[in-house]
């Protein structure tokens, strides 16, 4: 922007207080006055120094107690007016929705009795009751004493019902009630509908085309022949033992398995037998031959499953135990007796070669 202003001028006042004459009086010049982009005046393309504006202030800003701060100083000037009067009322808003039911509290207290109403018409009177034969006229005699009362007449009908009273006073609102157990669980959403058919996936690589009647054959691609089946179902059974033996005793089965396991399990009925000696503050037997081991067999484990005993079934098990290659069972009573009898039944878990 430039400024032209008829002056006179003759000296010219720098930003370091020095005087520096620039141009002699001349009534017929006219100068160019204007603001450099540096931001100084300029008189005729001439830098005179001199900022054309000054530098910024400090803006002030309103503190935490509610003043102006004029960077840190508390001008102790309040940033807000004074509160103003009390506007006019505005006008009232539209009804919102209507909120949900709040759940039902409890029962309020009974209010006071209302007042009572008029009492109704009194009821016709019932009829007389019929009056008795007429006596004969005795002579005049003491006073006879008071005769009975005659049977009451029936009611009157009732009157109308009064009007009823005001209603009393509703009680204060009682305290809200526990939340109630929640509910059963719905019953179960409708069918969503079916996504979209997923993309078909990748070939699958192809099946054997050859048939191996042997279980040799370890190459690719070759499948078991449906013979072989048979074969593998033999080499199984073959490895399996059962054999029933009779001349053993009490052993009625004996398993043998191919990993070198055994179950044998039989029974025996126990007669004669005698609890007459106090052991412990029980009538024990000694112990009592069930059967022998069987060769090439060794009994790690036995369970024991009586039957019914003698004598009001007083006797009962005490144990079962392997010594000297037999398995013996010993019994217990309550009482000293003899004659005694009982069922057992043994199964005997081990390991055979």
């Amino acid at each position: 922007m430039s400024l032209f202003v008829p002056v006179t001028v003759d000296k010219i006042q720098l930003s370091h207080n020095e005087e520096e004459h620039k141009m002699e009086e001349n009534t017929n010049f006219i100068p160019e006055i204007y603001i450099g982009e540096n931001g100084n005046w300029f008189i005729n393309n001439y830098d005179t120094g001199v900022k054309a504006r000054g530098d910024d202030g400090i803006t002030p800003h309103i503190g935490a107690n509610g003043n102006w701060y004029i960077g840190d100083t508390d001008t102790q000037v309040p940033a807000t007016g004074p509160k103003g009067d009390k506007g006019d009322r505005g006008e009232t808003g539209p009804v919102g929705p209507q909120g949900a039911t709040g759940a039902t509290g409890p029962q309020g207290l009974t209010g006071p009795q209302g007042l009572t109403g008029p009492q109704g018409p009194t009821g016709a009177t019932g009829p007389q009751g019929a009056t008795g034969p007429k006596g004969d006229t005795g002579s005049a005699g003491a006073q006879g004493p008071t005769g009975a009362t005659g049977p009451k007449g029936d009611p009157g009908t009732a009157g109308p019902q009064g009007i009823k009273g005001d209603p009393g006073v509703a009680g204060p609102q009682g305290p809200k009630g526990d939340k109630g157990d929640t509910g059963p669980a719905g019953a179960p959403g409708p069918q969503g509908i079916q996504g979209p058919k997923g993309d078909k996936g990748d070939q699958g690589p192809a099946g054997p085309v050859n048939i191996a009647n042997n279980i040799e054959t370890t190459e690719e691609g070759y499948a078991l022949d449906a013979r072989q089946g048979k074969v593998l179902s033999d080499m199984v059974n073959s490895r399996l033992y059962i054999a029933d033996i009779t001349s053993l005793e009490s052993w009625h089965k004996i398993i043998k398995y191919s990993d070198g396991t055994v179950i044998l399990y039989g029974a025996k009925q126990f007669t004669g037998i005698v609890c007459t000696t106090l052991s412990v503050g029980k009538y024990v037997t000694s112990s009592l031959y069930f059967s022998k081991v069987p060769a090439g067999i060794t009994i790690n484990n036995l369970v024991t499953s009586l039957g019914n005993g003698s004598i009001d079934g007083r006797i009962y098990f005490k144990r079962t135990t392997i010594s000297g290659g037999e398995v013996r069972c010993s019994f217990y009573s309550d009482t000293s007796a003899s004659g005694l009898s009982m069922n057992a039944a043994i199964v005997a878990y081990g390991t055979w070669s």
